[in-house]
């Protein structure tokens, strides 16, 4: 028969062993994922840069009312590719960022843009019979500013995951030091797992078996309480409510969400599949002891 204080022990140990499983899970979830290869490949797979061109000749297009120039002008210049290295380098500000680093992403210039606008401007000039004077004549101070902000804005529709606005707000700085020692967290996690799990077998030491019980129902457990908020959100389709207006960065928030609950509930799920297993043993090795013991009793019975 167990001792009170073995039963007390190992339920403590079991509940403890809930939450260092929880963790082990959400850090193992979390360093897979939140990588720098893994955004970009994320951003491939969604056509995020074919978003950003149609958002971008939204917004040329809607501008043509202020500035004159028809959004051709700008997207004629621009395609897929282009557009998909300078996401890439926003993910690689990002992460240097969290990784704590003073990296600065380089300037991309865009040769076919700047003389597609210069042209622009010429031919306007000619039209209206505009005499350029001098070097400091306003034409090429008109000409330098809408070259820049037509680059600017193209860099502010690239970076899909607010990367360097996050960075202006101090929220990166914040979160480094967390991103910076998630493997260590996760070390952490697992060595406190296993510390408990060793408690476990200490305290049920006289039977052995029953270690495969505490243990299944922790693992049980924690793979219901990380699980069922995941199946919550997946199957309401929570992330869609999220409210951006511009579709690159709707999709691309909302899609590493996505990515990232499912793979914290396949991993609660495989939690929970290890845990009926142990239960599977659990059972086996009670059914082996209680006809042990029945072998043992008849013995005893027959030599009395």
């Amino acid at each position: 028969m167990k001792s009170a204080g073995s039963y007390i022990s190992s339920f403590i140990a079991s509940v403890l062993l809930i939450f260092a499983l929880i963790g082990s899970v959400g850090c193992i979830a979390a360093d897979s994922f939140l990588t720098q290869k893994r955004l970009t490949e994320l951003t491939e797979e969604k056509e995020v840069s074919g978003l950003v061109y149609k958002e971008l000749d939204k917004f040329f297009s809607e501008q043509y009312a202020v500035t004159g120039i028809p959004a051709n002008i700008y997207m004629d210049a621009l395609d897929d590719e282009y557009l998909q290295e300078i996401i890439n380098e926003k993910i690689r500000f990002g992460f240097m960022r969290l990784g704590n680093s003073d990296y600065i992403s380089p300037e991309f210039s865009n040769e076919k843009l700047d003389t597609s606008i210069t042209d622009f401007y010429k031919e306007y000039a000619q039209s209206i019979n505009y005499e350029i004077k001098n070097e400091n004549d306003p034409y090429y101070a008109k000409l330098k500013s809408a070259k820049e902000n037509a680059h600017k804005v193209i860099l502010q529709y690239c970076d899909v995951y607010k990367f360097s606005s996050l960075d202006e707000h101090g929220v990166l700085r914040k979160v480094s030091p967390i991103y910076s020692n998630l493997t260590t967290m996760k070390i952490m996690c697992i060595g406190a797992s296993a510390i408990l799990a060793l408690v476990l077998v200490v305290c049920n030491f006289k039977r052995t078996k029953d270690t495969l019980y505490w243990i299944g129902a922790s693992a049980l457990s924690a793979g219901v309480l990380g699980g069922v908020p995941c199946i919550y959100l997946i199957n309401t389709d929570y992330f869609s409510a999220f409210t951006i207006k511009q579709s690159q960065i709707y999709t691309s928030y909302t899609s590493a969400m996505r990515t990232f609950t499912s793979s914290f509930l396949t991993a609660c799920c495989i939690l929970a599949a290890s845990a009926v297993v142990l239960f599977i043993l659990y059972g086996i090795f009670s059914a082996l002891s209680r006809k042990s013991e029945n072998k043992t009793s008849d013995v005893d019975t027959e030599h009395t």
